[in-house]
């Protein structure tokens, strides 16, 4: 598509057909540049009361990607705005003495009448909410765009920088593997996951950070940086996280240890042409280096140093701050420590291919260590320094650690990785299944074939979401706190919560069946092998399928691929929809071919 198709459309679209196209599914989000919401209540009831008012308000900017079919619109710029309308018609907070009024159009009375939608009290008056419903709201639309279009579009709207972090700004149309490998395990490390780059907005409050009076679905004290007392809640909010992860992995991949300042980071994205005197030459070094080691390399490596530190940090049973300064943990967020000893982990773990071998003497080592690295302050960490701090840390912590002699690489990042997959599942529920086991939960349990049946029909229903779609079906997990419970009465074991889900693991059921993990496995194994699924899902699965650790529990993990053409269960297609499978009728699977064409 030449830049001459492509066409710029202006006008103005009342609020309330915005909020119908809202849950008619049309407005989606790009991850890559769209990261999460984070204006606070009061940021978005004063853009409502300059709605209630009659006030202009900046263009909303979207874009209607080539060969995008469901007539959706991509939101270049104005989320924070769209979610503000969008959330307040939908009684999520109010604005002045009250909520919007739910009867003041059809779509919302509608929705309050079949109990989709609670109307909040006390409700603001109605001639506020009609006019609120009436205002027109300025949308730019950009027809035929292409992706790089996309990009370029949204790097220059945001390359001012008046409303973005300075790395935000970095961040803000960054599309080489160092800016891809930041933004993955930033998103990993804070639990704010999605299976896919694409959501919808209403989904973006499922993986964005809990704000003050906004309850989104994860909550900034329980995030790895917050609770450690490594970040401050307003670093989130500024990116600070996503900057350490470039400190650290710009670390990692370098054969010279590196500096740690602002200008560096400027150079390794190298996205924002407004910030002068950028080093294209730095920006391409750094990208060759995370290239030679392949970003999923990096990344995984990244994962199994943060899941070592995991580890350690539940064995002690205190945070990282208290840990390292025992006396009340430290009165500031300490970055640069956490620096000091994640680079000295990764030095043992992924440089020499150690594992711990003595988790005590290692507790012990780490207690109190603070005040015992030599840490650089202001605003620059020079590069011998923070490598004579790392080398230091290397050499307390080196005895308690010995070479790995049974490396599993299936097992090392699934701390990490499992809760990613429990988050990754409320955005695109269709892609995962979870079951608390193989047995059945009677008083007498025995092997649910049944269900073991189901599991193979969830992954043929999976693999026919689309060519190259990758899902997952994980044993060991409970939906609900009534079934983690009925499993510990029966077994007599103990259930792991996490967000919701309930890890329940499976090492259980292999001992009342007289098995060890192995022997289980080997079971399963053989019943997907001998199984009606069709080839070449079959071979995949079996292939694929694989038992992961998280903490002291054990789970076995059914990986699915959409394959090149679509897959049957016993001569039948099934798919998805939300949490339920289903039989395609014989009049639906041309549209099922279609997606795999």
């Amino acid at each position: 598509m030449t830049n001459s198709q492509q066409e710029l459309v202006v006008r103005g679209e009342q609020v309330e057909r915005v909020f119908i196209n809202y849950r008619d599914d049309k407005y989606i989000v790009n991850r890559r540049y769209q990261r999460k919401l984070i204006w606070t209540i009061e940021e978005k009831q004063s853009f409502i009361d300059s709605i209630i008012k009659g006030f202009p308000i900046p263009i909303i900017l979207l874009a209607e990607p080539v060969g995008r079919q469901d007539g959706s619109l991509e939101i270049i710029d104005g989320m924070q705005r769209m979610d503000a309308i969008t959330s307040f018609i939908n009684n999520d907070f109010p604005v002045g003495e009250g909520y919007f009024d739910l009867n003041t159009f059809a779509t919302t009375k509608d929705l309050l009448d079949r109990g989709v939608i609670e109307q909040k009290s006390p409700v603001l008056g109605r001639d506020k909410c009609l006019s609120i419903a009436s205002y027109p709201v300025p949308l730019s639309i950009y027809e035929f765009a292409i992706e790089e279009s996309v990009d370029e579009v949204f790097r220059r709207i945001n390359s001012g920088g008046r409303q973005l972090s300075r790395q935000e700004l970095r961040a803000a149309g960054a599309t080489n593997a160092f800016a891809d490998c930041v933004r993955i395990i930033s998103s990993r490390v804070r639990g704010d996951t999605s299976n896919t780059d694409i959501l919808l907005l209403k989904d973006m409050k499922k993986i964005s950070i809990t704000n003050k009076d906004l309850d989104y679905g994860i909550n900034a004290e329980n995030v790895f940086w917050i609770r450690n007392g490594i970040l401050a809640k307003d670093h989130l909010r500024q990116s600070r996280d996503e900057e350490m992860v470039a400190d650290l992995m710009s670390y990692m991949v370098s054969e010279d240890p590196v500096a740690s300042r602002t200008e560096l980071f400027d150079d390794y994205f190298a996205a924002a042409p407004s910030m002068s005197g950028v080093s294209l030459e730095r920006h391409d070094n750094m990208d060759l280096a995370i290239r030679r080691r392949g970003p999923e390399l990096v990344c995984l490596d990244y994962q199994r140093v943060h899941d070592s530190l995991i580890l350690v940090l539940d064995r002690a049973g205190v945070t990282f701050s208290e840990l390292l300064f025992p006396q009340g943990g430290a009165s500031n967020p300490i970055p640069r420590y956490f620096q000091a000893v994640f680079l000295a982990f990764h030095d043992l773990v992924v440089k020499r291919n150690l594992v711990v071998a003595d988790s005590s003497g290692l507790i012990n080592c780490l207690s109190d260590c603070g005040r015992n690295i030599t840490i650089q302050e202001g605003g620059r960490w020079g590069a011998e320094n923070r490598a004579s701090a790392v080398d230091s840390v290397v050499g307390w912590l080196q005895k308690f650690f010995e070479e790995d002699r049974n490396p599993d690489p299936a097992q090392v990042h699934w701390v990490s990785k499992l809760q990613n997959l429990l988050t990754n599942s409320k955005t695109e529920q269709s892609a995962y299944d979870f079951k608390q086991g193989f047995l059945t939960l009677s008083d007498n349990p025995v092997f649910d074939n049944k269900s073991f049946e189901k599991i193979l029909v969830t992954c043929a229903a999976i693999s026919n979401i689309s060519k190259g779609h990758r899902g997952y079906v994980l044993v060991g997990v409970a939906e609900n706190a009534k079934t983690a419970e009925r499993v510990e009465k029966i077994f007599g074991c103990s259930t792991m919560p996490h967000e919701g889900f309930y890890i329940t693991g499976v090492e259980h059921e292999a001992e009342y069946l007289g098995k060890n993990l192995d022997q289980l496995f080997q079971d399963i194994s053989e019943k997907v092998a001998s199984s009606e699924l069709s080839e070449p899902l079959k071979s995949y699965v079996n292939t694929h399928v694989k038992c992961v650790r998280y903490y002291d529990k054990t789970l076995i993990v059914f990986e699915v691929m959409g394959q090149e053409q679509p897959s049957l269960f016993k001569g039948e297609f099934f798919e998805r929809h939300g949490a339920q499978v289903k039989s395609i009728p014989n009049e639906n699977l041309g549209a099922l071919f279609s997606r795999f064409a």
